[in-house]
């Protein structure tokens, strides 16, 4: 199985707004899945689960999720896991490899507030 897919998004660095906002997860397709099957998707402590009622193809995409903070119940900032469960029958068949994003707790800094932080360090340093 392969790991949960955030198209479009740097998951080294995922800003409270793009939290707030909504991510997009993809869970992509494994031979291993089945018609039935159930799939457990966790973002840190937060769960999301769906049954497949369609035959899945090693390279599709069985699941688009859009996690949004306005609407999980654990609100995580710092390094989160996300990863996914197969289960058939109520039994575990297999557990895809962790993705760790990290979401940043403020929106990053813009240019001009970085390049204004570096003029007030330099004037400290020069006295």
């Amino acid at each position: 199985m392969k790991p949960p897919v955030l198209p479009g998004i740097d998951p080294e660095a995922i800003s409270e707004e793009q939290a707030y906002a909504g991510i997009t997860i993809h869970i992509p397709g494994s031979v291993k899945m089945c018609w039935g099957d159930e799939i457990r998707f966790y973002w840190g402590k937060n769960l999301s689960s769906t049954t497949l009622f369609h035959r899945v193809g090693k390279d599709s995409i069985v699941r688009v999720l859009c996690v949004s903070y306005n609407f999980t119940p654990y609100i995580q900032f710092g390094l989160v896991d996300l990863y996914y469960e197969l289960y058939r029958d109520n039994r575990l068949i297999g557990t895809s490899p962790v993705l760790r994003v990290n979401v940043n707790y403020s929106a990053p800094a813009t240019s001009r507030q970085r390049q204004r932080k570096r003029l007030v360090n330099r004037r400290f340093f020069d006295t």
